[in-house]
């Protein structure tokens, strides 16, 4: 029986990271062949080009599009620009002693919490600025989980910081969970299958980037 050989977990974690961006960077865009199944990362938070998850768009195909709720993206993404801005905005007005700022505890439940998902969010989408690989959609997956849970934490924190009763609160947050939900059914067919003439689902493509339909595809 050979004598287990022991490793350095740090040397093998940089190894292994390394030769997963060596791996990475090779997978290079081929820009003549560039048709918006590819996508730049400074479009991911915007949803500005979705992609077609099968290449074949006719009448009688099962067609997938992988768009998600357009409400959550783009709020969180707002979210997402707008939490550093809030941070300098309460450290100026700390530092000018403006009175009612914070109530007791809450700025560092602020900080604690926000540089959480935040961090979360920025650490797993900015490295991808600095990729040379081919790079989709999917991959802004889990930065946006984290932009998720940083508007939630928004919504909750302008709520307690708003004066509004708890009724009214409780009211925002279902009209927004109703908005979410209806625009969830409306994008469903998309998202788990459609078998009908795409001309049906014209009216799905919110921006002209979109290529849900053409006249083209319309059959």
């Amino acid at each position: 029986m050979r004598p287990l050989v022991k490793t350095s977990f740090i040397s093998n974690f940089i190894r292994l990271n390394v030769e997963m961006a060596r791996s990475n960077n090779a997978l290079i865009p081929d820009r003549d062949k560039y048709n918006h199944l590819e996508s730049d990362p400074w479009s991911w938070p915007f949803l500005v080009y979705p992609m077609r998850l099968l290449g074949s768009w006719n009448k009688g195909d099962i067609k997938y599009y992988e768009v998600g709720n357009p409400l959550i993206w783009w709020a969180s993404a707002l979210m997402c620009l707008l939490y550093p801005l809030q941070l300098a905005y309460y450290h100026m007005r700390k530092a000018r002693s403006i009175p009612g700022v914070w109530a007791p505890g809450e700025e560092l439940h602020f900080w604690n919490a926000g540089k959480l998902l935040w961090g979360g969010w920025a650490l797993h989408y900015v490295p991808f600025f600095a990729m040379g690989r081919v790079t989709y959609i999917h991959h802004y997956l889990p930065a946006l989980y984290f932009a998720i849970l940083l508007l939630a934490f928004e919504v909750d924190h302008f709520c307690r910081r708003s004066t509004l009763g708890d009724r009214s609160q409780a009211a925002v947050v279902g009209v927004c969970a109703f908005c979410v939900l209806a625009v969830f059914y409306w994008f469903a067919p998309l998202t788990f299958g459609y078998t009908g003439s795409i001309g049906d689902l014209k009216y799905r493509q919110w921006l002209p980037t979109w290529n849900i339909y053409r006249d083209k595809y319309a059959m």
